[in-house]
């Protein structure tokens, strides 16, 4: 039980990370409808700003963040308004190809503007939370929760104002058909640019945890999530806004339970195969729900 434990309480950053990666990520397919390949640099950019603001001015992680989400938001904001409003017809692997050259873009430029450093993190909030059980000790850092209260309370303000806000109505409006929602006068450009800036916002937020945790940093540090992501996105139907971030949830406590499993069967070898499990799964429940687990299926008139 205590080994269980401590795989359930181990997947609390990754499930954040994914979360917040994936909502952003879905943002900007729903209204720019791309797949956008450099949300994982962009997001690592917003982590080098937290970085360099805590080590030149010394300020704490609470008071640098907000730096690092307003930069990562400004550069995904020209990006929208830089690039894809000029090219809003460009075809959907024309619009992908785009965002791989962003990648390029943004990973020159950190080290132009950061120079060649390893950034540096503290956590949120220092310390363990420890208790023993029959079987053994329990040990977590205070971090992961206070991690997984900003992710709630992060995500839960986004679908209450997708759901009762008059931007969330347009932003469902666009998604659902950016032609006919410009023709009732709900003004796409700025739903596109909100929805823009809001995902460079999360993705700097989502590093930031990460890098929060002990992990090391670079700028393709969170190119890993963006994959979790992205299968996320399919796994939990791309037709929804939550469907994707509930499997986004579900993706890496299935890798550490799989892991778990293996280990407990006195196969260590296999745990590194355990993405692989997790990614067969994934595609055996995509085999029979095409549209994911909570996607619909869209009937179009002709």
């Amino acid at each position: 039980m205590a080994y269980f434990l401590s795989t359930l309480f181990g997947s609390i950053i990754p499930m954040c990370v994914t979360a917040l990666v994936t909502m952003a990520i879905t943002l900007i397919f729903k209204t720019s409808f791309t797949t956008n390949f450099a949300q994982g640099v962009i997001s690592a950019f917003g982590a080098y700003a937290v970085s360099s603001v805590m080590t030149s001015n010394g300020l704490s992680i609470w008071l640098a963040l907000p730096v690092g989400m307003l930069v990562s938001m400004l550069i995904a904001i020209v990006i929208d308004v830089g690039i894809f409003r000029r090219g809003r017809y460009v075809n959907a692997l024309g619009k992908q190809i785009i965002t791989m050259g962003l990648i390029s873009i943004v990973v020159g430029a950190t080290p132009l503007v950061f120079g060649i450093v390893t950034p540096g993190f503290t956590p949120f909030v220092k310390g363990l939370i420890s208790f023993d059980l029959a079987d053994g000790n329990v040990s977590f850092p205070k971090n992961s929760l206070v991690c997984m209260a900003m992710t709630i309370v992060v995500i839960a303000l986004i679908f209450v104002l997708l759901r009762f806000s008059k931007w969330g109505l347009s932003v469902r409006a666009t998604a659902s058909n950016e032609y006919v929602a410009g023709m009732m006068g709900i003004n796409t450009h700025i739903v596109t640019a909100v929805s823009w800036g809001l995902a460079g916002a999360l993705g700097a937020l989502a590093a930031t945890i990460n890098a929060s945790s002990g992990n090391s940093v670079n700028i393709y540090f969170m190119t890993n999530y963006q994959v979790f992501a992205f299968l996320a996105g399919i796994l939990g139907g791309f037709s929804t806004f939550h469907g994707p971030v509930i499997a986004a949830l579900m993706i890496p406590l299935a890798n550490n339970l799989v892991q778990y499993v293996v280990n407990t069967m006195g196969k260590p070898e296999l745990t590194g195969w355990s993405m692989v499990i997790v990614y067969a799964i994934a595609l055996v429940i995509i085999f029979f729900k095409p549209q994911g687990i909570f996607g619909k299926k869209i009937a179009k008139k002709v």
